[in-house]
C-alpha cells in the first residue's frame, strides 16, 4: 500500500531526524500526514519541568532559590499545565505524585549546578536555517557563553532515567545537530555540549568537535534524501521495536493491524 504526492515536510528537527531512524511510518503519520502524535504522561511531565526551569532562568540570580522555585512551579501548573494533566490522569493521589515527581526534577537540579552562578544567553532558542542545503529548526534548551573562552555551552534537560554511557550518542547527536546550527547562524562557536539528567541529578559533558559535527550533516542530508526519496516512492515502512508500545500511532500502523 503506498500513497502518491507525498510533500515532504518543510524542514527537519533533531527529533524528527530520531523518529524517521526508529520508524519511517511513524514519520510520516506525524510529519507528512500531521496526525497529532498525543504526547504520554511522561512527555507532559517533560515539558512542565522544562517550563518551570525556563521560567525560573528568568529570574535574576539572586532569586534562583528552591523556594522561589517552588513557587514558579505552582504558577506555571495553575497557569499553563493543570488543565491539561487533569484531563490525562485521573484521581488526586496521581496528580499529587506526578507533581512531585516534577518538583524532584527540579530539586536535582541543585545537585548538578548552582543556579545563581548560570547566566543564560539564549532560553528555549530558537534554531532555523540551513545545514549542508537541508532546512532545519528547533529549540535548545538553554546555552551559556563560557566566560574564560567566550565560546558557547549548549545545555538539554532530560527528565528521564539516565542511560547508560555506551547509549548517549544519539542523545549527543541531537545537540551536535543544534552545535552547528548555532555556529551557522552566527551565534558563535560551541565548545561543548550537556545532557542534564534531572530524575537522578546526573550531567553528562562532551567537548564538541569537528568529526562530530561533519557526522551530524551527513546523517542530516542522507535522512533528507530518505524522506525525499519515500515521498516519490509513496512508500514509509514501520519498523516493529519494543517502542511501539508508547507510539500513540500504534493502533492505526498496518504493521500491528493485520
Amino acid at each position: 500500500m503506498s500513497d502518491k504526492d507525498l510533500k515532504p515536510p518543510p524542514h527537519l528537527s533533531a527529533s524528527s531526524i530520531g523518529t524517521f531512524q526508529q520508524c519511517p511510518l511513524k514519520f510520516k503519520f506525524n510529519k507528512i500526514d500531521l496526525i497529532p502524535d498525543e504526547p504520554g504522561e511522561a512527555a507532559v511531565l517533560g515539558n512542565f519541568v522544562h517550563d518551570i526551569l525556563e521560567a525560573m532562568y528568568k529570574l535574576s540570580p539572586e532569586e534562583r532559590t528552591k523556594e522561589s522555585a517552588k513557587v514558579t512551579a505552582k504558577y506555571v501548573w495553575e497557569n499553563l499545565w493543570e488543565e491539561q494533566v487533569l484531563r490525562m490522569i485521573r484521581g488526586e493521589e496521581k496528580i499529587r505524585m506526578f507533581r512531585w515527581q516534577a518538583w524532584w526534577c527540579v530539586e536535582n537540579l541543585w545537585k548538578i549546578e548552582d543556579p545563581q552562578s548560570i547566566e543564560p544567553a539564549g532560553l528555549e532558542f530558537e534554531v532555523y536555517g540551513e545545514i549542508g542545503g537541508v532546512t532545519v529548526k528547533g529549540f535548545i534548551d538553554r546555552y551559556t557563553i563560557n566566560p574564560e573562552t567566550g565560546m558557547i555551552v549548549v545545555s538539554d534537560y532530560k527528565t528521564g532515567k539516565t542511560p547508560r554511557d555506551q547509549y548517549l550518542d544519539d542523545k549527543f547527536f541531537q545537540l551536535n545537530i543544534y552545535a552547528n546550527m548555532v555556529e551557522s547562524m552566527g551565534v558563535g562557536q560551541v565548545e561543548e555540549i550537556e545532557l542534564l539528567y534531572l530524575k537522578d541529578g546526573i550531567k553528562k559533558q562532551r567537548k564538541t568537535t569537528s568529526i562530530e559535527k561533519v557526522k551530524a550533516v551527513e546523517v542530516i542530508q542522507e535522512t533528507k534524501a530518505e524522506v525525499d526519496k519515500r515521498c516519490d516512492d509513496g512508500y514509509f515502512e514501520p519498523i516493529k521495536s519494543a517502542l511501539c508500545n508508547w507510539c500513540s500511532y500504534k493502533k492505526i500502523c498496518p504493521a500491528w493491524n493485520k
